[in-house]
């Protein structure tokens, strides 16, 4: 009677995971699971990915989720990350790879509390099954266990589509930055390839994550933000530092420049958010129209990662080359000899005074020059009397003999005062 009781028990486990395989052939995927899981428990399920994007939803009942307050402009937000109390049943759920109980959220829309459920795949968790009902019996915990291993089992078919995906567009977007006028037949004829249209104008960017991740799990994150944020944008690896990432208008029209910025912005913030310990950094190109514009845009991004960072003592940040201007021209690989020879020349015996003397009277000459000439607001950043900054200026001008009076001497030690911070004091040194 047992053995029967136990047979019996065992085709009912069988019948519920060949019920939840069932939803993924007949490709209902994330959301079939989820809607099928909610009647069976009487709850409302939740299914993250492992960036804690929302991939399915299914309600329940209504007080579950209540309405908050959506967020000003855009903005990569994951309390997940920066709210101490969730980091830590993360943290236990990671730790541990056992489901976790968590307390009603209200000041987050959540109104009720919940298990989690790490999905495990290949001994990594890939994602979390968000189960609102805290108290499981023994039946419905195998109806949990039997939605975990479907989920398991789509995310194995995920990865083989992803794979497959990510080749093509691999293969599409070397073409395009790395172009050989002998294969645009071939890119024309994949130009509107995986949900991304060629033929409308689109912006490149390079997001470098110095000791990154590797390319996998940098284009799983980026597929994450892209999605949370609600991004027209496209990005692929091309090493394991950097991606290339097409950004193009949601709407079929411009895009216009405060909408990149703010979504570039959203991106950076979220992959700091990420990888806390990475050095992060997006060089944007321009924006491409034709085929011919990517490889250009490809070598600008790059060399806008070259540039200093828009604040002043960070190396991280979004770059935009065109912004860099004349420093963009400047900046240009094989120019390093001859702006060294320029910079000696302008404020070299500047430099060398200030290495004898311990002043520094090219910083003092700087600001003096970034305040328009104006003595009284250059002292106050410098927090010195203003008659010390006209004695420095006065020798500045006997140590170099530049004439600070005449507009195109201004405009010299401008230009090599920029150089100088850029590169640092190797670029004075003889």
């Amino acid at each position: 009677m047992e053995k029967k009781l136990l047979e019996a028990g065992e085709f009912e486990v069988d019948a519920l995971y060949d019920e939840f395989l069932e939803i993924i052939v007949n490709g209902n995927g994330y959301k079939g699971i989820a809607d099928s899981l909610a009647q069976k428990l009487q709850a409302s399920i939740l299914i993250e990915d492992e960036f804690f994007r929302v991939i399915a939803r299914s309600f329940f009942n209504n007080p579950t989720f209540s309405n908050i307050r959506k967020r000003n402009r855009m903005k990569y937000w994951k309390p997940q990350r920066v709210d101490p109390r969730i980091i830590n049943y993360v943290r236990l759920t990671q730790s541990t790879g056992r489901p976790v109980e968590l307390p009603e959220l209200p000041e987050y829309g959540i109104n009720q509390s919940r298990l989690v459920f790490p999905i495990v795949f290949k001994n990594k968790i890939k994602g979390y099954l968000h189960v609102f009902k805290k108290d499981l019996n023994c039946d419905q915990m195998r109806v949990a266990r039997a939605a975990l291993h479907s989920l398991v089992v789509l995310e194995t078919c995920r990865q083989i589509q992803v794979e497959l995906e990510e080749r093509i567009k691999k293969s599409l977007i070397f073409g395009l930055i790395f172009r050989d006028k002998g294969k645009d037949n071939n890119i024309h004829g994949e130009k509107q390839i995986l949900g991304f249209d060629l033929s409308r104008g689109a912006v490149l960017a390079v997001i470098q994550i110095k000791t990154g991740p590797g390319q996998q799990q940098i284009e799983e994150v980026l597929r994450s933000i892209i999605s949370d944020l609600y991004l027209k944008a496209s990005a692929t690896a091309i090493s394991d530092e950097q991606a290339v990432l097409l950004v193009q208008p949601a709407d079929g029209g411009t895009l216009e420049s405060e909408v990149l910025a703010d979504s570039l912005q959203a991106i950076f913030d979220a992959l700091k958010m990420i990888f806390t310990d990475c050095k992060v950094k997006i060089g944007v190109g321009r924006q491409c129209f034709k085929l011919r514009d990517y490889k250009v845009a490809f070598t600008e991004a790059c060399k806008a990662l070259s540039f200093p960072c828009p604040k002043p003592g960070r190396e991280e940040g979004v770059i935009y080359y065109h912004s860099q201007g004349l420093m963009g021209i400047l900046l240009q690989p094989g120019n390093e000899q001859t702006l060294q020879v320029f910079v000696r020349r302008i404020i070299g015996k500047l430099y060398d005074y200030g290495v004898e003397h311990n002043i520094n009277l090219i910083e003092s000459l700087g600001c003096y020059l970034d305040h328009n000439c104006c003595i009284q607001s250059a002292a106050r950043e410098l927090f010195i009397h203003p008659n010390t900054l006209r004695y420095r200026l006065g020798k500045a001008e006997k140590i170099t003999g530049l004439d600070l009076t005449d507009n195109n001497t201004k405009l010299e030690v401008q230009l090599a005062i920029k150089l100088y911070r850029y590169y640092g004091e190797s670029i004075c040194k003889g």
